[in-house]
């Protein structure tokens, strides 16, 4: 099958950090809901230490509250950190993407593998200005991210690449 577009760009930490932020937020609004409350449960419990004069419990808790907050609002960075060791691994360093576009499907190469996803397959697509973001949904996976850099894209190759998308949603 002949393909219709490539994306072939350089994923840098910073693009990664980016990606992972913006998922963590749209995606995981909930669970920041619950250790928000978890965190402030915390901070409450080791502050009635206080009253009762034990130090040791008290910074337990607070410490505890500190973490489980600081995770509720900033874990994407963790999650960046790993994913993207991760993926040093499976595409070499630097990770260089390669996404290749054909007319029913989008493939992800990989030195180990590829991976292939039907644009049906496509639940959300996350546009930012300098990328794109296509959910996947597939059997097998949970989900997964797949990041588009737009500037690896001349003009003319960007409107066919949002004609792609506009034609999945289509047929």
């Amino acid at each position: 099958m002949t393909p219709v577009l490539e994306n072939n760009f350089i994923l840098t930490k910073a693009m990664n950090k980016k990606y992972a932020k913006i998922t963590y937020r749209r995606y995981h609004s909930k669970w920041q809901i619950v250790t928000f409350i978890v965190a402030l449960v915390l901070f409450a419990i080791g502050f009635a230490f206080v009253f009762l004069r034990l130090l040791v419990p008290f910074i337990i808790f607070i410490v505890l509250g500190l973490y489980v907050f600081f995770m509720s609002w900033n874990g994407y960075l963790y999650q960046a950190f790993i994913s993207y060791r991760q993926m040093m691994d499976y595409f070499g360093n630097p990770v260089e993407m390669h996404v290749v576009f054909y007319p029913k499907f989008f493939r992800v190469k990989g030195s180990k593998s590829n991976y292939d996803f039907l644009y049906s397959q496509i639940t959300d697509i996350v546009e930012l200005e300098d990328m794109s973001i296509l959910i996947v949904s597939a059997k097998g996976i949970i989900t997964h991210g797949q990041i588009i850099d737009k500037k690896a894209f001349t003009p003319e190759e960007l409107n066919k690449y949002y004609e792609l998308l506009y034609n999945r949603a289509q047929g």
